[in-house]
C-alpha cells in the first residue's frame, strides 16, 4: 500500500548561482502515483554528509553522563530518552526518526548538544566540567545562560554584565537596555571582566562580544526597553 508521505530520494547535481537555485536529480519509477494525486510541488530535506568527531561524541555521553547522574536514572535508557525527547521538542519528529551517535550527521549532533547543554542549564543540573568546553554554538549558550541566569564560565548564579559600556555616571534604571550586549557572569567573573578589560576577557575564555538584550531578556532582567523609553 502507497503510504501517504511519498519520498524520494536524489542527489545535487549543479547550482545555480545567478537565480540560487539547486539542480537536483531524483528518481521516480510509480507514474501512476505521480499522474494519480497530481505531484507538483514537492519538499526537499537536504541531508549533512558530514560524520561526527570522536570529540563531539564523547561530549555528547558527558553531557547525559551528567543528566543520568544527577537523576539517579540507568545511562544507557537516559540516553536514549534524550534522544526521544530532542526529537520531539526541538525537531517535531517521532521516535521512528531516531539516530545513532555513531554514524548521525554533524549538523543534528550538534543539534543535540546544543539540547542537551540546555536541559542541564534550565533544570539546574551540576556538573564536574565547564560547560563552555562542550558547546560549538557560542551565541546560543550565551543566550541560554542569560535565560537561566548561570555564569557562562562557571555556571554559577549570574548577574548582567554589560559588554558594551553603559557609561560613567549613567542611570542604569534609565538608559534603554534594548540592542545593548550583555553576558551572564558571576560575581567573580564579571570583577575579572573589569580588571583585564572586556577584550582580554574575551579572548581568555573564548567569547563573543555579548548577546544583544532582547525583549525577552529585557523582561527577565527588568531592563527599559524602547516601549517602555517611548511610553
Amino acid at each position: 500500500m502507497k503510504t501517504p508521505i511519498d519520498e524520494v530520494k536524489g542527489v545535487i547535481v549543479g547550482y545555480d548561482e545567478r537565480r540560487g537555485e539547486l539542480l537536483i536529480r531524483a528518481k521516480y519509477d510509480d507514474y501512476f502515483t505521480l499522474t494519480k494525486r497530481g505531484y507538483k510541488t514537492c519538499q526537499v530535506q537536504l541531508n549533512d554528509s558530514r560524520q561526527i568527531s570522536d570529540k563531539q561524541r564523547k561530549a555528547c555521553y558527558a553531557l547525559i553522563r551528567a543528566i543520568a547522574d544527577e537523576t539517579g536514572e540507568d545511562r544507557g535508557l537516559m540516553k536514549e530518552y534524550m534522544k526521544i525527547k530532542f526529537l520531539a521538542d526541538d525537531l517535531g519528529e517521532t521516535a521512528d526518526r531516531i539516530f545513532s551517535l555513531s554514524n548521525a550527521p554533524m549538523s543534528l549532533v550538534c543539534a543535540f548538544q546544543r539540547f542537551l547543554v540546555r536541559m542541564i542549564l534550565e533544570y539546574d543540573i551540576p556538573c564536574p566540567f565547564p560547560l563552555l568546553d562542550f558547546v560549538d554554538d557560542i551565541q546560543d549558550y550565551i543566550y541560554s545562560c542569560l535565560v537561566n541566569k548561570k555564569c557562562c564560565i562557571c555556571g554559577k548564579k549570574a548577574d548582567l554584565h554589560h559588554a558594551d559600556h553603559v557609561g560613567m555616571g549613567r542611570d542604569r534604571t534609565e538608559i534603554v537596555h534594548e540592542g545593548m550586549k550583555v553576558q551572564p557572569l558571576c560575581r567573580d567573573h564579571h570583577t575579572e571582566a573589569h580588571t583585564i578589560g572586556q577584550k582580554t576577557f574575551n579572548e581568555k575564555w573564548h567569547l563573543s562580544d555579548g548577546i544583544e538584550v532582547d525583549k525577552t531578556i529585557a523582561r527577565l532582567y527588568r531592563l527599559k526597553t524602547k516601549e517602555k523609553n517611548n511610553a
